[in-house]
């Protein structure tokens, strides 16, 4: 089984003919606004919260200090210019964060070659994408969970489950 992927540069979707959006896209007023808002506002907490404990993480793993209103305020333009073109909010930065740091890499370049790359397999390589199945992609995402994962915490959880008495040290 075969997925595709291809990709172009995006148009704000208000403005975009091609897929016919912009007959399907709510009219900009303040009821359009109000009834948006708190879902905005649950999605883009959950959002920033997963940011600012990946930079804790990043910083203890790293032993450095980062800045969470520079983080903060990345993530927010990143997820309005993200909805402004019809893309999907998102934040997978533990995950690459992660694999930058298990791999050596340690500085915003690192995160920015990453970036770069994707944008060049999305945009360029996406036909040799295309010939990988599906089940092999698969396959890389368990490996990279499994590399993820610190193993060592699950004594800790399964201590904490065990009843008070049998958790005491004698």
């Amino acid at each position: 089984d075969l997925a595709s992927v291809a990709g172009a540069f995006p148009s704000p979707v208000w403005f975009d003919t091609r897929y016919g959006y912009k007959d399907m896209m709510p009219p900009l007023t303040l009821k359009t606004f109000g009834e948006v808002l708190p879902t905005a506002i649950t999605a883009g907490a959950i959002g920033l919260l997963e940011s600012l404990l990946t930079l804790q993480l990043i910083d203890e793993l790293t032993n450095t200090k980062g800045n969470g209103n520079r983080e903060a305020f990345g993530q927010g333009l990143g997820q309005f210019l993200s909805g402004a073109f019809g893309g999907m909010g998102g934040c997978t930065t533990i995950g690459q964060s992660l694999m930058n740091i298990h791999s050596g890499g340690s500085t915003r370049l690192s995160s920015s070659v990453a970036a770069t790359f994707m944008l060049l397999i999305i945009l360029v390589a996406y036909p040799l994408i295309n010939l990988i199945p599906v089940a092999s992609l698969a396959g890389v995402m368990f490996i990279v969970t499994y590399f993820t994962i610190e193993w060592g915490s699950f004594k800790i959880v399964l201590a904490a489950l065990l009843p008070q008495k049998f958790r005491e040290k004698r």
